[in-house]
């Protein structure tokens, strides 16, 4: 699922891949087999899984596709469909989106904070 997201906009590279890699390496999953085996208009059929376990899925589909920046309408669409595959609300989708924003943002700040103020 997370390599169809990438493949949903052509402007991913590197650093989208890597990022799948280690999520695959990390669930024991072949990544070179996956990578090789999974095409960019792969579906999967409704699933029954934890909610837990779907908003975690989808919050890595959302990282991915907003790693450059912009989360591009093919991404958001593939992301909307799974999600409604995995029983989880649309409405649901955006606040993952928001806190995976604000999460990245205490990222950037805590980064600043440990490199230290100019002014300081």
């Amino acid at each position: 699922m997370l390599i169809t997201i990438a493949r949903a906009n052509r402007h991913n590279g590197p650093p989208e891949y890597r990022f799948i890699r280690k999520q695959a390496i990390g669930m024991g999953v072949n990544y070179e087999h996956a990578l090789k085996e999974t095409g960019k208009d792969f579906e999967i059929g409704t699933q029954t899984v934890s909610r837990l376990t779907a908003l975690r899925v989808l919050k890595d589909a959302i990282a991915i596709a907003a790693m450059d920046g912009n989360l591009s309408l093919p991404e958001k669409f593939k992301i909307y469909t799974y999600a409604k595959k995995l029983d989880i609300p649309r409405t649901d989708v955006d606040a993952l989106e928001l806190l995976i924003g604000k999460a990245k943002e205490l990222d950037r700040q805590w980064e600043e904070l440990v490199a230290g103020h100019p002014d300081g």
